[in-house]
């Protein structure tokens, strides 16, 4: 785990009113243009164009899919429940699944919401439920940014504003920050459990952490002993405290809030 600053992450909004997917629609225009689409994995804009109007078949013209594979135009939350409608339809197969993790994917990748996890091999196709997504949620009146997984529709994103509520999560500064690791998923079922395995304090200065979490007053002691050996003082001497935290930083993920640091095991 290390630390993450957002540079854009998506803001929930309300679910669009479902529509019933036409499989026949997207079955025919599925095998219609399935050699282009094969021909341009991976993903790029045309590419993409194409699935999506594929997709949109399932939902007619006016579809946020549809409109996007005629113009390239769209954003992912506008285009995120329609395709993830079709994901968990049972009459969805596995091709349709590939398409729209490969298209769920491109989104993600094009508005630089992703965390940068990276769980799944780069020469296998993606998978929406291992990219997550850095989605800005609203709890008790203050934003946060937590990530999600890419296969979480806008209902399952409102469920965890509730789980969020009941955690106190605008009282905790400790779990904000864990929350904001790129490699935690706040849809994990065993969150709590894993933030409070992971936790190793909150420290109010470098110095503080290196003295709970390293060997420094052995160091200290030692350095000690070399002065006197030497026939040092040893306050003439001084502690680059730099190096070492960029040594406890390969072990611990530090996360910088509020003039504190939060410390949590890799």
């Amino acid at each position: 785990m290390s630390e993450h600053q957002p540079h854009h992450a998506p803001e929930v909004r309300p679910a669009p009113e479902r529509q019933t997917p036409d499989w026949r629609r997207l079955e025919v225009a599925k095998g219609r243009f399935a050699q282009m689409i094969s021909d341009g994995i991976e993903v790029d804009d045309g590419t993409a164009r194409c699935i999506a109007h594929v997709l949109g078949r399932a939902f007619g013209r006016e579809s946020a899919l549809a409109d996007f594979g005629r113009t390239g135009e769209g954003q992912y939350l506008t285009l995120r429940d329609e395709y993830l409608a079709l994901y968990s339809d049972e009459n969805a197969d596995a091709v349709t699944k590939e398409l729209i993790d490969w298209f769920g994917t491109y989104l993600v990748a094009r508005e630089n919401t992703g965390t940068g996890r990276q769980l799944m091999n780069e020469h296998s196709p993606p998978k929406l439920d291992l990219l997550l997504v850095r989605t800005r949620v609203r709890v008790e009146g203050e934003h946060f940014v937590v990530n999600i997984p890419a296969s979480w529709d806008s209902g399952e994103v409102d469920g965890l504003i509730e789980l969020l509520t009941e955690l106190r999560l605008p009282e905790d500064q400790a779990l904000q920050a864990f929350l904001s690791l790129p490699d935690v998923s706040v849809g994990s079922d065993n969150l709590m459990e894993s933030f409070h395995e992971a936790f190793a304090g909150t420290f109010t200065t470098e110095e503080d952490a290196l003295r709970a979490l390293s060997p420094l007053e052995d160091w200290e002691t030692s350095l000690a002993d070399w002065c006197i050996d030497q026939g040092l003082e040893y306050d003439a001497l001084e502690w680059n405290y730099e190096p070492l935290m960029a040594r406890l930083r390969d072990i611990y993920d530090v996360v910088e809030r509020l003039e504190v640091l939060h410390v949590f095991i890799k």
